[in-house]
Order: C-alpha cells, then sequence, then structure tokens
C-alpha cells in the first residue's frame, strides 16, 4: 500500500511537481490547503491531519512573516500568508514531535528552521555579504550554483554527492537554525543549503528544487540526486 503524504500548500493550485514526485516514488499525496478553513479549525485538526499521513512533505511558496522569530518585517519580504504559516508550523511541529518523516524544500527547510525556534535571513542581497545570485529577478528562471554537502550527512548518503550544481529561486534563507537540527549543506557565500536532524527518522530540509530537477533543466546526475531524495523520503514514509 503506498504511503500518504501530506502536502501543505496555501491553495490547491501550482503543485504539480511536487505531487507528481511523490506519485512517481511510488507515494500518494494528500493536500493540505492553508485557505480551505479558518486557522483555529486547523489549529484544532492537527492531530486529525497528522494521523491520516505517513509523511510530511513542505514545499516551496512565498515568505515567511518574520513576527515568527521576532522580528521586524523587512521591506523586500512579500507573499506572506498568516495562515499558510499558521498551518505548517503546527504541522512540522507535531510532525518532528511524535517523529513522522519530514521533508522541506526551499520555503519548507525555512519553516522546518522557524518551527523549531529558528531565524531566517529575510533577504539575501540586502542582507548577506557578497552573495551569490539565489534568484534571478528579471524572469522566472531559476539560478544556479555549487553547493557543498557535509560528508557522512543524510543528504550525502542519499545522494552520493559532497559538491553539486543545484537550482535556486529564494531571495529568504535560514539564518539561526532550529533546534535539534545540523548544517549539513553551504553554498561557496555561506549561505544555508541544508539542514537534518539525525535523531529523527527522516528530517531533511534543502534550500534548491529537487521537484523541478526532474524537467529538461535537469541533467541525468542531477536527477538522480532528486530522484534518491524523494525516493528516500518515501522509503521513510514506509517504514512501521
Amino acid at each position: 500500500m503506498a504511503p500518504i503524504i501530506g502536502i501543505t500548500c496555501k491553495r490547491i493550485s501550482d503543485m504539480d511537481n511536487y505531487v507528481k514526485a511523490i506519485e512517481n516514488h511510488g507515494g500518494e499525496p494528500r493536500l493540505f490547503a492553508s485557505l480551505a478553513k479558518p486557522i483555529d479549525d486547523h489549529r484544532k485538526a492537527i492531530s486529525e491531519y497528522l494521523s491520516e499521513i505517513d509523511a510530511l512533505l513542505l514545499p516551496g511558496g512565498g515568505d515567511i512573516d518574520p513576527t515568527h522569530f521576532f522580528e521586524e518585517r523587512h521591506p523586500a519580504v512579500e507573499s506572506v500568508s498568516r495562515s499558510r504559516d499558521a498551518l505548517e508550523i503546527w504541522l512540522c511541529q507535531d510532525a518532528l514531535r511524535i517523529d513522522i518523516p519530514v521533508f522541506g524544500v526551499c520555503r519548507g527547510i525555512q519553516i522546518m528552521s522557524v518551527a523549531m525556534r529558528g531565524s531566517l535571513h529575510q533577504d539575501i542581497p540586502s542582507q548577506f555579504t557578497d552573495p551569490l545570485t539565489h534568484k534571478i529577478i528579471i524572469n522566472a528562471n531559476d539560478s544556479w550554483h555549487d553547493i557543498k554537502i557535509q560528508q557522512g550527512s543524510l543528504l550525502n548518503e542519499i545522494t552520493g554527492n559532497r559538491v553539486v550544481e543545484v537550482n535556486s529561486r529564494h531571495h529568504q534563507a535560514v539564518k539561526v537554525i532550529g533546534d535539534g537540527f545540523t548544517v549539513t549543506a553551504q553554498s561557496e557565500d555561506g549561505i544555508i543549503e541544508a539542514i537534518e536532524d539525525r535523531s529523527k527518522r527522516f528530517a531533511l530540509g534543502v534550500q534548491y528544487h529537487p521537484e523541478r530537477m526532474f524537467k529538461d533543466q535537469g541533467s541525468s546526475e542531477l536527477q538522480e540526486h532528486a530522484a534518491g531524495l524523494f525516493q528516500a523520503f518515501i522509503e521513510a514514509a514506509s517504514e512501521q
């Protein structure tokens, strides 16, 4: 029987890449849309949601409200959704507490850290010294840059990579890592590109977009890297 993978979102749209990645690697997606009901109703239903799934995927999306890490809002922060922030933080906290596998992508790695009392760089171009291009502003294409992966990390064990070029489309990033996590990949400018908690069955966040590596932009090596991530996640979700 296919493991059920909860996927969070603001509304049930623009999730096709994630849904296909889960389905293609043996999982059954179940979407939780934050705008589907009032925030208070989500709060009451968190334990019910988690009882319905075998793992939680936190996908990419808009910026996280900096009030969650006790900072004033930077002018560059945009597309904030209070309902999505709340839903994802609650789900992530409780999933980690009861050791349901959690995989975070782009915004997802940031939610994982913030949920465990971490903080973010709210705007890399204006808050970070000599940053690489992590987001191309003038069009919808991804940027690309290398990341260095820590030897012996879960990410290293899954993909076999130590240095790999990844796609990139974000202007926020993890600053202070959340409780229980360690940094296991960074770009040359010091931006955190992966965090994980090895005390859990599967708790891994990446700042890049493996769900988009299956398209034409991804080489065979990158497609293998992405497939390895989703396969490992689905395998963890299948374990009893």
